[in-house]
């Protein structure tokens, strides 16, 4: 059984991604920590303390983490996740608390108790890159770092860059400069297999109550990529990055290279630039039936 932290930005993505890890015995989440992201970390927050109970999760400890980037100003995403970040979707509150101490303590506490954990990093890397320089022994407790993050063709907020290393790609770096084995599921994957809403509609999840949930917090993204590119499509690049944890054999192209990131305040902000090397392991495709395989799980969760 792989042993799992998630760090998250819970919007609606990272919300089927957390389902996924959850429906899946192959995954044990040893906790979820929150970072600034998609919404506030207030939100993100109160969004998994939420969720979790109602997949069964309500024993695992969430840590709160960064507000904010470690340099620039926070970018949410809300115009297209919703006002909360779930599409707008309100789920119940059944009195779940987060821990004491914060999220790069608890990363740090986590990978004490369980060395050679995989740290899930479904947002902006803050979190990660403040535990890394807090803790500098991380480097050798974390067993490897998968990073929904980075794009090599056309980006996803700019033509350039994708949201989350956009987002902080200061961090981004922090992480590039770490030794701990990172793998970063790229935009390029995400876009190679979307999703129309006929096609969620032909996996017949709507026929579970979390496939429903699935559908009904995709809603505001659906009119907003409908008004953008004239389709009602849905990305799926949280729950790809948790599919690929689960069984790394749906990856279908993937390269080894150096990662550069653009930090610098201009249009090419948080680009990924790839370089020559063994650095980092590049996701860019990922098998479509052997992901909705995996995504198809979530319909036996409670």
């Amino acid at each position: 059984m792989k042993k799992v932290v998630i760090d998250t930005d819970c919007g609606v993505d990272d919300a089927v991604a957390i389902m996924i890890a959850l429906a899946h015995t192959e995954l044990q989440v040893l906790g979820v920590t929150t970072v600034n992201g998609n919404v506030g970390v207030k939100q993100v927050t109160e969004n998994v303390l939420r969720l979790l109970p109602l997949l069964g999760g309500e024993d695992i400890p969430v840590y709160r983490g960064a507000s904010r980037p470690l340099i620039a100003q926070p970018h949410p995403a809300s115009g297209v996740h919703g006002r909360n970040g779930l599409g707008d979707v309100e789920l119940p509150d059944a009195g779940k608390r987060i821990e004491g101490s914060g999220a790069p303590d608890g990363i740090l506490g986590m990978a004490r108790e369980n060395p050679g954990l995989t740290l899930v990093a479904l947002g902006p890397l803050t979190n990660v890159a403040i535990a890394l320089n807090l803790y500098p022994e991380l480097e050798e407790l974390l067993g490897e770092i998968v990073s929904m993050g980075g794009a090599s063709g056309r980006g996803n907020v700019t033509p350039y860059a994708e949201f989350n290393y956009y987002a902080d790609p200061e961090s981004v770096q922090v992480v590039l400069e770490s030794k701990v084995p990172l793998t970063a599921v790229l935009w390029d994957a995400v876009l190679k297999i979307a999703h129309t809403e006929e096609d969620i509609q032909a996996l017949r999840l709507g026929e579970s109550r979390m496939g429903k949930l699935l559908l009904d917090m995709h809603q505001p993204l659906f009119s907003f990529i409908e008004k953008m590119y004239g389709a009602r499509v849905a990305m799926f690049p949280d729950p790809i990055t948790m599919a690929y944890v689960v069984d790394p054999t749906i990856s279908r192209e993937q390269v080894s290279g150096d990662l550069k990131m653009e930090p610098t305040d201009s249009p090419r902000r948080g680009t990924s630039v790839l370089e020559k090397g063994e650095r980092v392991t590049l996701i860019t495709e990922i098998d479509k039936p052997g992901f909705q395989s995996i995504l198809m799980e979530i319909r036996n969760l409670a």
